[in-house]
């Protein structure tokens, strides 16, 4: 059975307040331990799911022994203000939709790799996947532009090109609730958050794997086709029949009744899941008309320093 792991670290700082916070980060090694085919997934969870959700606690251990992978996921900023339960959010944690949370993300691999690396144990630095759904789709998107050089393929399932909650208030009618996210009132730079500004121009080198239905109510399937055209290495398989999907889909609404396995299955039997070389971590300027984003690698981890103009 995979080996299960979970720790408390120091994550990034607060970008919005300055404060120091600790980020909590789950692995799950391969029963047969890690070798040099020993790849790295990461999962993220998008609204509803979380790294404690028996999904996901399932997938990391299941994944783990049928790919040869060390599966990682954290608890990332503002996750529990996207469960089906509404708090009260504050400066010092709530669902910024964005940078914070995709900030969290790179920090999880990058802290596993650390780690196994101070083990001296080898695996396959030219097989990191990120694997997300929705929200979690685009966080990977997200974290592909921020760590250009990180991933060697990126699985989005339905994911949005910006965030739709800072456009709209969530509903979950069956539970008769109401989200009005802190975020939409932050000032905030909303082209950090759109996905075909910040991919403009930019040399895309992962491997992108995009699904989405063309029922989709929530994010229209043209968004997502323009965005992709426009990336190098970027599919997009358009959902237009589930049943010719041998199961992987039952929809073609948002999220396409996916089961994530049969998914996972096909993408990694029929897209480029390895890069040529290993992964690489060059610092990256993000600049805008708000201002530059420095996302530096240097100590190992992310540091982002903000120059507004």
């Amino acid at each position: 059975m995979a080996k299960e792991y979970e720790f408390a670290m120091a994550g990034h700082p607060n970008i919005y307040n300055g404060e120091h916070r600790d980020l909590k980060v789950y692995f799950t090694e391969p029963e047969n331990g890690v070798n040099e085919e020993t790849g790295l997934l990461l999962f993220i969870a998008g609204y509803g799911g979380n790294a404690n959700s028996n999904v996901y606690i399932k997938m990391r251990k299941q994944f783990a022994d049928t790919y040869n992978l060390v599966c990682i996921q954290c608890d990332y900023f503002g996750y529990e203000f996207m469960q089906a339960q509404v708090l009260k959010e504050d400066i010092a944690n709530f669902n910024d939709m964005s940078i914070m949370q995709a900030l969290d993300n790179i920090t999880s691999v990058l802290v596993v790799i650390s780690i196994l690396k101070e083990n001296n144990l080898s695996f396959n630095e030219n097989k990191i996947i990120s694997y997300g759904q929705s929200h979690g789709g685009y966080l990977a998107l997200q974290c592909n532009r921020f760590a250009p050089d990180l991933f060697s393929l990126v699985i989005d399932n339905s994911a949005y090109v910006y965030p739709v909650y800072l456009q709209a208030n969530r509903h979950l009618p069956s539970q008769n609730l109401v989200f009005d996210y802190l975020v939409k009132k932050i000032n905030i730079d909303h082209s950090l958050l759109h996905l075909p500004s910040i991919y403009e121009k930019f040399n895309n080198r992962a491997s992108i794997a995009c699904f989405h239905g063309i029922h989709d109510s929530m994010v229209s399937y043209l968004d997502k086709e323009r965005f992709c055209n426009s990336i190098n290495n970027c599919t997009l398989y358009l959902i237009k029949d589930p049943s010719l999907t041998g199961g992987i889909f039952t929809s073609t609404e948002h999220g396409l009744g996916a089961d994530f396995l049969k998914l996972f299955d096909w993408v990694i039997n029929n897209c480029n899941v390895e890069k040529e070389k290993r992964y690489e971590l060059p610092n990256v300027d993000i600049e805008t008309k708000k201002g530059k984003y420095i996302f530096d690698y240097s100590s190992g981890l992310v540091a982002l320093e903000v120059v507004s103009e």
